[in-house]
């Protein structure tokens, strides 16, 4: 891409693409070949690397033992992420920018990632 279109398209994206541009490419330069896709680009039954912001962070009790959900979104969607026998995670919160990478579930109606390996953003 030339510098004039590089130019116009970051003074003209908006505040969610210019994060996840910049959490795409800081994440590329620390874990070369992972490549951060949006949200609507991922595949059911796939390993996927996204990046998001919370928008929801609950705690669900399944049967006897707690799960940690999160709701991520970015600009084309959401998913649901869960991480099974936890009640918290240090620095998870809502609005916390985060890449996870782990397989994509569609089991139920969401589309949802099981205890993914995870990086926190700045906010």
């Amino acid at each position: 891409m030339s510098i004039v279109g590089r130019t116009f398209r970051r003074l003209t994206e908006s505040t969610d693409e210019r994060v996840l541009r910049e959490s795409a490419v800081d994440h590329e330069r620390r874990h070369p070949g992972e490549v951060v896709v949006p949200i609507r680009a991922c595949t059911p039954g796939e390993q996927v690397t996204i990046s998001g912001t919370i928008t929801k962070l609950g705690i669900r009790p399944e049967g006897s033992a707690p799960a940690l959900e999160v709701e991520l979104r970015d600009e084309t969607g959401h998913v649901f992420v869960v991480w099974l026998g936890r009640r918290r995670i240090p620095g998870l919160h809502e609005g916390r920018n985060v890449v996870v990478h782990g397989r994509l579930n569609c089991v139920t109606d969401h589309p949802t990632i099981y205890n993914p390996r995870y990086e926190l953003l700045p906010s």
